[in-house]
């Protein structure tokens, strides 16, 4: 925990949006199976959203 909560630390880019997330990602969950890496998000319209995978490169 750092001792001041004004400042921010970027550690970059971990999913940039695809065209079939209809431009939004939300609410990512992380997990770990078998050593690989995914998240589960949500994606699309807010109401009209889906679940959706991504696996880590």
């Amino acid at each position: 925990m750092a001792p001041n909560f004004d400042r921010e630390v970027h550690l970059g880019v971990f999913h940039r949006p695809i065209a079939s997330d209809n431009g939004r990602t939300a609410s990512p969950a992380f997990g770990t199976d078998g050593g690989v890496q995914y998240m589960l998000y949500e994606a699309g319209p807010r109401l009209d959203a889906r679940i959706c995978i991504a696996r880590a490169v």
